[in-house]
C-alpha cells in the first residue's frame, strides 16, 4: 500500500514537471513572438522617420531654390552646390536612420531567438525530470 502512494506521488510530480515545462515553453514562445513584433515595429518607425527626413530635405531644397530665384540669384556655382548639399545631407541622415532600424530589428530578433532557445530548454528539462521521476 505504501508503494502505490509513492507511485502516485511520483506520477503527480512527473505530471507537474511536464506541465511546468510546457507552460514555460508556451510563455517563452509568446514572449519571443512579441520581441519579433517589437523589432518589426521599431524598424518601421525608423523607416518612416527616414522618409520624413528625405521629404523635409526636399522641401528645404525647394524653399532655398525659390529664395534664390526670388532674390535674382542664378542657380549655378555655389547656390547649386548648396542645394545639392541640402539634399545630400537629408539622404545621408535617412540612410543612417534606416541602418539603425535594421540593427534594432536584428537585435530584437536575436533576443527572440534566445528566448525561444530558453523555452525549448525548459520544455526539455520538464520532460527529462518527468521521465526521471517515472523511472
Amino acid at each position: 500500500m505504501a508503494k502505490s502512494g509513492v507511485g502516485a506521488g511520483s506520477l503527480l510530480s512527473a505530471g507537474a514537471s511536464l506541465f511546468s515545462g510546457i507552460s514555460s515553453y508556451m510563455s517563452g514562445m509568446d514572449s519571443a513572438s512579441l520581441l519579433e513584433e517589437q523589432g518589426a515595429l521599431s524598424q518601421d518607425d525608423y523607416y518612416r522617420q527616414a522618409a520624413l527626413t528625405v521629404e523635409k530635405g526636399s522641401r528645404l531644397r525647394s524653399k532655398q531654390t525659390m529664395e534664390y530665384i526670388s532674390a535674382g540669384v542664378e542657380i549655378a556655382g555655389t547656390p547649386q552646390l548648396m542645394l545639392k548639399e541640402t539634399l545630400s545631407k537629408s539622404r545621408v541622415e535617412a540612410a543612417a536612420l534606416r541602418t539603425t532600424g535594421d540593427n534594432v530589428r536584428r537585435l530584437y530578433n536575436r533576443k527572440a531567438e534566445i528566448q525561444e532557445n530558453e523555452s525549448r530548454s525548459s520544455l526539455i528539462g520538464g520532460i527529462l525530470i518527468a521521465g526521471a521521476l517515472l523511472l
